[in-house]
C-alpha cells in the first residue's frame, strides 16, 4: 500500500505499524512537482518498509522525473515516515518562500506604491 498524500509523517508511521502487524507492506510517499510533475513526472520520496520500496521501485521510476544526468527523480528516503518528513520539510521551506513573496509584493505596493506593471518586472527572473 502506498500513501502519497500529504500524510503527517507520525501517522505515517502509525500506519506502518498497524498494517505491518496485519501482513501489509506500506509506503509513505512524498510526492512533489505540482502542475509540471503532473505533466512531465513529480519528484517521489518513498519512506517505510526497504522490503516494500523494492517491490515498487521499478514502477516509481517510471513514473518519476528524471533528472539532467538521466536518473529517475526518486529514491529511498528510509524507514517509518521519513517520506513524509522529508515531503513536510520541503513544504515548510516552500510555504516560507510563498509568504516572502507576499510580503515583498505588499511593501512594494503598499510602501513604494509599484504598479502591477513594476511589480512583474520586480518577480520576473529573466
Amino acid at each position: 500500500m502506498i500513501d502519497g498524500g500529504n500524510t503527517f509523517f507520525q501517522d505515517t508511521i502509525r500506519r506502518n505499524r498497524e498494517l505491518s502487524a496485519e501482513g501489509f507492506n506500506f509506503i509513505g510517499t512524498g510526492v512533489s512537482g505540482g502542475e509540471e510533475g503532473a505533466l512531465k513526472g513529480p519528484s517521489i520520496m518513498p519512506g517505510g518498509q526497504k522490503e516494500a520500496y523494492e517491490l515498487v521501485a521499478p514502477i516509481l521510476k517510471q513514473i518519476a522525473a528524471v533528472a539532467e544526468d538521466g536518473e529517475p527523480c526518486v529514491t529511498y528516503i528510509g524507514a517509518d515516515g521519513a517520506g513524509h518528513y522529508v515531503k513536510m520539510v520541503h513544504n515548510g521551506i516552500e510555504y516560507g518562500d510563498m509568504q516572502l513573496i507576499a510580503e515583498a509584493y505588499a511593501l512594494l505596493k503598499g510602501g513604494l506604491a509599484l504598479s502591477n506593471e513594476e511589480l512583474a518586472q520586480t518577480f520576473t527572473m529573466e
